[in-house]
């Protein structure tokens, strides 16, 4: 973990604008993801008649914010099925679904497109570190090390660099925004509901868990077989 926070210290300043912005459409893309979730709630209602009660336009500051905003808007729904009728207001909330759903996805792809040149730099970056100190290490180097080796460590291991970093990074601002955005939304439409979630949690975190250590011990035997595999190569095509 230490040498991981070193690693992101040094290469990730120089693309701080690119996160700044992953974070940004990352949070807005989880708001809008629970908003187009929200609207399937009355969709539902309408098409199954759930819930036939009435309606009374709720100044703001005349409860909680919560309250008042659900109330405002059965309030106009149940406004447009008396005039309108049900089809019409189903066609309204569908229109608005889509919408939103549009706007979400948007968020997503640009919180993608702007970790692009983040993930692009960093490894770049990364690379050129790697030749530039593999050129510095003096010839007797190369004569106690196989080349396949190098190369593969040239190759490999920064390609699993990357992809660690690109995973660590969507695990500290990705997921956590996610989290903690379903988290209070959870918690405001049911706290007890999200309790009994929460004890489940650690049971299912710890068989992650256990799974996740035996896939990185045999993706570091993968990634030896793989130096073993080019040294050969390199000592076949030059005999």
């Amino acid at each position: 973990m230490k040498d991981f926070f070193s690693i992101l210290r040094r290469f990730v300043p120089p693309y701080k604008y690119y996160l700044a912005l992953n974070i940004f459409f990352n949070i807005l893309a989880s708001v809008l993801t629970l908003f187009s979730f929200a609207l399937i709630i009355p969709i539902l209602e309408i098409l199954f008649k759930l819930k036939q009660a009435s309606y009374t336009f709720m100044e703001w500051g005349s409860g909680s914010i919560k309250d008042v905003a659900i109330n405002n808007f059965y309030y106009y729904i149940t406004t447009i099925i008396d005039e309108k009728g049900a089809g019409f207001a189903l066609l309204i909330l569908g229109v608005f679904l889509m919408v939103m759903t549009f706007f979400k996805t948007a968020a997503t792809y640009l919180s993608s497109y702007f970790m692009i040149p983040l993930r692009s730099g960093i490894v770049r970056d990364i690379r050129n570190y790697v030749y530039e100190k593999v050129v510095s290490l003096p010839i007797g180097f190369f004569t106690s090390e196989k080349k396949g080796d190098v190369m593969a460590r040239m190759s490999g291991d920064v390609g699993e660099i990357e992809n660690s970093i690109m995973a660590s990074l969507d695990m500290m601002f990705k997921n956590p925004i996610m989290i903690i955005v379903c988290l209070a939304t959870m918690f405001a439409i049911s706290w007890q509901l999200t309790l009994f979630v929460l004890i489940l949690l650690p049971t299912a975190g710890y068989i992650m868990g256990q799974v996740g250590k035996k896939l990185k011990r045999r993706s570091l035997e993968g990634q030896n077989q793989w130096g073993l595999l080019m040294s050969i190569i390199e000592e076949t095509l030059g005999g």
